[in-house]
């Protein structure tokens, strides 16, 4: 037997699986460019020489406090790898420990419990420095409107720092045309009428930064004051390829471009089969769609989808459960498969009607030859979730 070999989020570990095929399978794997991921002392000198910014040391030398965005456990980025490298040096500018808090972007997700913080920044850090969940119904400070009409709520836990920082990811996606940068804050930490206000915005294309949306989170950013960010680029295997730091808007599009150039891949051109993985954003069914882009390239393929999904269904404040459990397409054929071990049907169906739920991978391999033969042309895209197609 043949395997199809990939990275999956299984606890919040990542984690090598294999699955394995039938050796008269023709599978076809598109991959991305290789990268070599980044040393922590390579970091260190990204930091170090920002894009359109004074230097983080210089930032804070006059700051008698600081606030670091980080995003919460939906998001790939490997913060723990980049934490310790802000504290450095704005330790150095004179900071101490109770002098710098960590706000978690949750957006409209659930709040974080104390060992996903620790995931997420790492232990000692948060034994060591104030860490908040964002509160919706917290404590906000109104900074007036943009001029697209949204109303901007921050929370005074930010704006009361002199120094505002965000630490993120930026990786292809719709709406915003990459993910990262200003997304931090609106909708990460922001209140609940400026999110949904922005989530009303028109999106634009993958790839662009030309979205209405982008240009209003961007606008909002400068508004409040965000003095610095990290964004981070990644490969395959989450590895920082990539780092790109200072102004919010200079550095994105430094990060954008080199996503550009290690996160695209050629589809497939012809294939029976399409198999794709949601990794690393399969932590819940709510980020499966971030996987299923190969699909629209292999409309009249049997289309399979990996993710564990360990939080089943997932939880958003602004977009609640469907409510359609078992719902089908009118001529009663799925959409895609998805294979899951860890979740049930009613969390699969809650978010996503139309796919149809496998726990046992022997079963998609039966129902593929069923299908496609037992030669079948399978497309393999084992990095979808944070790639694209060229």
């Amino acid at each position: 037997m043949a395997e199809l070999t990939m990275r999956v989020k299984a606890w919040y570990g990542d984690e090598i699986i294999s699955l394995a095929i039938p050796d008269s399978w023709n599978v076809e794997t598109s991959r991305l460019p290789h990268t070599t991921s980044m040393t922590s002392s390579a970091m260190a000198a990204a930091i170090d020489d920002p894009f359109g910014s004074a230097s983080l040391t210089t930032l804070a030398a006059d700051a008698g406090s600081a606030a670091i965005i980080v995003e919460d456990m939906t998001r790939p980025t490997p913060t723990d790898k980049i934490v310790p490298l802000l504290l450095d040096r704005l330790h150095a500018s004179g900071l101490d420990e109770d002098s710098i808090r960590f706000v978690l972007a949750l957006g409209c997700h659930r709040q974080m419990p104390r060992e996903e913080m620790a995931k997420k920044l790492g232990r000692d850090i948060v034994g060591r420095y104030e860490v908040l969940n964002h509160d919706l119904d917290g404590r906000f400070e109104y900074c007036g409107r943009s001029t697209r009409g949204t109303p901007i709520y921050i929370p005074e836990a930010v704006m009361g720092a002199d120094l505002k920082l965000i630490i993120g990811t930026t990786y292809p996606r719709s709406g915003t045309g990459f993910g990262g940068g200003a997304k931090c804050l609106v909708p990460g930490v922001a209140g609940q009428a400026t999110i949904e206000t922005y989530h009303k915005l028109p999106g634009g294309e993958t790839l662009s930064t030309d979205s209405e949306m982008r240009q209003d989170i961007e606008e909002i950013a400068r508004r409040v004051g965000i003095d610095f960010i990290v964004n981070a680029v990644l490969n395959g295997d989450r590895e920082i390829v990539g780092l790109f730091c200072g102004d919010i808007v200079e550095a994105h599009r430094a990060a954008a471009d080199h996503v550009k150039q290690v996160s695209l891949f050629p589809t497939v051109p012809e294939a029976d089969v399409v198999v794709s993985n949601a990794y690393p954003f399969d932590t819940n069914m709510r980020y499966t769609w971030r996987g299923t882009w190969p699909f629209a390239h292999h409309r009249d393929a049997l289309k399979i989808l990996v993710d564990f999904a360990t939080e089943g269904a997932g939880y958003h404040q602004l977009f609640k459960a469907g409510g359609r459990p078992f719902a089908t397409r009118s001529d009663g054929e799925p959409s895609w498969r998805l294979y899951s071990p860890i979740i049930g049907p009613k969390e699969a169906y809650e978010v996503h009607p139309n796919c149809e739920l496998y726990t046992e991978w022997e079963k998609l391999v039966e129902l593929v030859e069923g299908r496609a033969g037992p030669s079948p042309t399978v497309a393999f895209y084992p990095h979808a979730g944070v790639a694209w197609a060229t």
